[in-house]
């Protein structure tokens, strides 16, 4: 790990300044896992999901949070230890996708027209 107890400190940090991202990152908590049955469970991966999100737009405000990031944390916090999940989640976001990818959606929009073309 390169920098040691950087994620502690992001999920411990009690700065939240205006940002939509946290608000969306609530709305979205609950839909992550719709076929979660057992309470208890739920409630505590809703926890760990919002504390690594909530770290992740602390660690980069400038692409903060989009629909359907909850979903890729979730996945790699089932497969793997909280803090390796996120460092993993920021090398995709940060190292392999590119900016505008999520800054204007144009990767998303051209992903789509090679499906459409696709199907």
């Amino acid at each position: 790990m390169a920098n040691p107890g950087y994620y502690e400190a992001l999920t411990k940090s009690k700065i939240f300044y205006p940002n939509p991202s946290f608000q969306q990152i609530e709305l979205d908590l609950k839909r992550t896992y719709p076929q979660r049955k057992d309470k208890d469970k739920l409630e505590r991966d809703i926890v760990v999901l919002r504390r690594f999100l909530n770290a992740y737009v602390l660690r980069n405000p400038t692409i903060g949070y989009c629909q359907g990031m909850n979903n890729i944390a979730s996945k790699l916090l089932s497969t793997m230890p909280e803090e390796d999940a996120f460092w993993t989640f920021c090398s995709a976001i940060e190292n392999i996708l590119p900016l505008d990818y999520y800054s204007n959606m144009l990767g998303v929009l051209i992903e789509q027209q090679v499906l459409e073309q696709l199907m």
